[in-house]
């Protein structure tokens, strides 16, 4: 597991909100729609369910990963 510990809680302008948003944006401008999806979901989740947020952060890391090899 790439990230240990509690949840992430964030509000929307919080720095780790700006970088999913961004993230999610940059991906599906270059042709990355799997890694703008996760980014986006992180996004939301970072703002409406914090405690959640970490299994979706674990999820875009594997699709990053993924996109990567």
């Amino acid at each position: 597991m790439a990230c240990e510990g509690g949840p992430l809680p964030r509000e929307a302008g919080d720095p780790l909100v700006r970088i999913a948003h961004s993230l999610a944006g940059a991906a599906g401008t270059f042709g990355f729609p799997g890694i703008s999806a996760r980014a986006s979901e992180l996004e939301t989740l970072l703002i409406e369910q914090p405690h959640a947020a970490r299994d979706a952060l674990e999820t875009l890391i594997a699709e990053i990963e993924r996109t990567l090899e």
